[in-house]
């Protein structure tokens, strides 16, 4: 087991899973399958890695009762209760497709105070953390450089850190030398400008100072750009199921190999591999541990270069 991995999750969710048959705009639908559990980006990387075994602990904005709804999934909880009620999210599969809800949240009741808050609940665990991982969105009246501050007190403390926002957010926090970011394909865009293909893209932010960088690309795979070269990971085939939760379980799996120290490409991998569990899993944040042993085995990266991850 490594050093405990710190997850913050600035704006977390009741996540609501439907699963019906089919989905018809402007119809009635019965609901055959009905999942609510405590969740938010962070939340469920933090889920996803109690499930593998690893210590982590889990924080952010919230209420007293969330927190105690988190430790009820059996991962330990410091969250800074500053929340008037926490938000929630819904996904509705129908087999096919996923359609999500997403509410924007809420303001912390005092916002400033709320940050500075966090930022020292941060700062006071940073001693005991192989990696901190900065995940989702926002709530309204938080500043948007949050989750870049929170990785630069991460590295003043020499301790890697992940990013997996949005929008202004991620922009500022690539500009945090030595930082990971896990950008999907639009959000890699918005971040390279008229920078179109994803090897040069995703190149341009190590240049920049990112320590590392792993593009999502959905059911295509992964790419991974750092200073010694580019990867790139094919998704498991004939994998199918629920994506919803796919892209924080490769977090999960990426903060756990920087904090062990593991190279991009190994990192990459397992980061695959996990994600695969994961769309196979009912829930985001739920992942079988022996059905990602059995895809992991087969995940292989390649180097790349321009042009060559498609």
């Amino acid at each position: 087991m490594g050093r405990l991995i710190l997850t913050v999750t600035p704006n977390p969710a009741y996540d609501v899973s439907y699963t019906t048959p089919v989905l018809e705009p402007g119809e009635v639908h019965r609901v055959s399958t009905v999942h609510r559990r405590p969740g938010g980006k962070g939340v469920n990387v933090a889920s996803v890695l109690a499930a593998m075994g690893e210590p982590v602990m889990a924080t952010g904005f919230a209420t007293e009762e969330f927190a105690g709804d988190v430790r009820r999934l059996g991962v330990r909880a410091d969250f800074v209760e500053a929340l008037p009620h926490v938000r929630s999210t819904v996904a509705v599969y129908d087999g096919d497709r996923t359609t999500s809800l997403l509410e924007a949240g809420v303001a912390p009741t005092e916002p400033a105070t709320a940050e500075s808050a966090l930022r020292e609940r941060v700062r006071a665990l940073l001693p005991e953390v192989g990696c901190v991982v900065v995940s989702g969105s926002l709530p309204p009246g938080v500043t948007t450089t949050l989750p870049a501050d929170l990785a630069r007190l991460a590295n003043d403390h020499g301790v890697p850190c992940l990013v997996d926002t949005s929008g202004a957010a991620l922009a500022a926090a690539a500009d945090v030398p030595g930082v990971a970011l896990s950008p999907n394909a639009d959000e890699l865009a918005e971040l390279c400008g008229s920078v179109t293909d994803v090897v040069l893209a995703a190149r341009s932010l190590v240049d920049r100072g990112a320590g590392m960088v792993f593009a999502t690309r959905g059911d295509e795979g992964m790419l991974v750009a750092a200073a010694d070269g580019c990867w790139f990971v094919p998704a498991v085939a004939a994998v199918s199921g629920n994506p919803t939760g796919a892209g924080d379980a490769a977090s999960a799996a990426i903060a756990r190999g920087l904090a062990a120290g593991e190279s991009p490409a190994e990192i990459a991998e397992d980061a695959t591999a996990l994600a695969a569990a994961a769309v196979v899993s009912a829930v985001a944040g739920s992942v079988d541990p022996a059905r990602y042993a059995a895809y992991r085995v087969g995940v292989v990266a390649r180097p790349v270069t321009a042009e060559g991850a498609t």
